[in-house]
């Protein structure tokens, strides 16, 4: 008789690492309801981004976030960078008048940030007795998790389960996804974006404007949503023959079209009304990169800065690569609402924003791309996938969210 039969490891090691017993597991999961999928999935990565910070923690010598001057604890680091400039605009408010320099520039100041996650941190803050930086990194990390849930149900109307889900843990690992268990506004901004594109495809129109405006106060996106907005509406007239658009539907969507323009000016001109200066906000969000207000220009001259006269076709080519994605096969699979959203941001971003280290992270409402990515089903490219987003985590909080003083790249 054969001794191998004696190692019980030996013989049952092939059932234990059945591929058929994985697939059983998965599908099983998959039976589960939608909210329990998306929160284990949420789960493993905030597993994932708070031992990566925990660990990159343990290089962080002492900075201006800092509790102490010897030391940095967890909850200071995830507070750090602009979780300051939220906490000062909690306990201080907006400027009344904008602080500038020698050469009379906009320097900066509080009104670059949104106010909603200041004010749903400063509330919690009073009504718990809890201080600041102690409840900012547990909304975002709430919020994040009902975005999860919305994201998920989201996608499951374009693909199946388990593409979805994949779509979905693509998001959450995404490497400046860590920010979300951080004292940053982008956790409520995903929520709340998420839920206003489920509305939208949804097509309950008037639902979502009270959404869109509370999303509106939360980071930057208003223009790029009010340009989404048109170029659904314009969609929906062009496409009337074969997708009904009926004239009690033109009303409630022309309402949230025009409305959502509204909502992109409420904080813009909060800072005009209160410094007196109709350029209050674009001045101070200028105050972080040249100090002027620059159109498309900006990201034709970074390129040529980096990577000299080959910056420009590089550049024209990462674009041309972008719309190749979002009007693909694969990109058509995630539903023209969420096509029209990422063109529109994409836009959004190439017109007002300057290219820089913050960039990578700006880009996280594109989070309908991660379903065009999902749609392989290779199960080895789904892990090579995910391994990559981690380990890209990893330097992400390693090298801009670990500041080394006296100043250093901004996440």
């Amino acid at each position: 008789m054969s001794r191998t039969r004696d190692l019980p490891g030996i013989v049952l090691a092939p059932e234990v690492f059945n591929s058929s017993r994985a697939s059983r597991w998965a599908a099983l999961f998959l039976t589960l309801p939608v909210w329990v999928q998306a929160i284990a999935v949420y789960f493993a990565s905030r597993v994932v981004s708070i031992s990566i910070f925990a660990a990159v923690l343990k290089r962080q010598d002492p900075a201006n976030w800092s509790s102490s001057p010897v030391t940095t604890t967890l909850n200071d680091f995830l507070n750090f960078w602009d979780g300051g400039w939220y906490g000062r605009v909690a306990e201080e408010g907006y400027p009344s008048m904008l602080p500038v320099d020698e050469a009379g520039a906009v320097t900066e100041n509080q009104w670059a940030f949104y106010p909603l996650h200041p004010a749903v941190v400063g509330n919690l803050s009073s009504v718990t007795g809890l201080s600041y930086e102690v409840i900012s990194p547990l909304v975002s990390t709430v919020a994040a998790g009902l975005a999860a849930i919305v994201i998920l149900a989201l996608f499951r109307k374009y693909t199946e389960p388990g593409q979805a889900l994949t779509g979905l843990a693509l998001v959450m690992f995404f490497p400046p996804a860590a920010i979300f268990s951080t004292g940053y506004a982008e956790s409520l901004t995903l929520l709340l974006q998420a839920t206003a594109l489920f509305l939208l495809v949804e097509r309950r129109y008037l639902m979502a404007i009270p959404v869109v405006f509370l999303m509106d106060l939360s980071r930057p996106i208003g223009v790029a949503f009010a340009f989404f907005m048109l170029l659904h509406l314009i969609d929906r007239f062009l496409s009337r023959r074969h997708d009904p658009y009926p004239g009690a539907e033109v009303v409630r969507s022309w309402t949230l079209g025009v409305l959502s323009c509204a909502a992109a000016l409420v904080h813009p001109a909060h800072a005009w009304l209160v410094t007196g200066s109709i350029t209050a906000y674009t001045d101070t969000e200028a105050a972080w990169h040249t100090g002027e207000s620059t159109y498309v220009v900006q990201w034709v001259a970074q390129a040529n800065s980096l990577l000299g006269p080959l910056g420009p076709l590089v550049l024209l080519l990462v674009i041309a690569g972008m719309l190749a994605l979002i009007f693909s096969p694969a990109g058509a699979r995630m539903g023209r609402t969420l096509q029209h959203f990422c063109l529109a941001y994409g836009i959004y971003l190439l017109i007002f924003f300057t290219p820089q280290t913050s960039t990578l992270r700006l880009l996280l409402p594109l989070f309908p791309m991660a379903l065009t990515l999902s749609l392989v089903r290779s199960r080895g490219y789904r892990a090579v996938l995910l391994c990559a987003f981690i380990l890209l985590q990893i330097v992400w909080i390693a090298y801009l969210w670990h500041f080394t003083p006296p100043a250093d790249l901004p996440p």
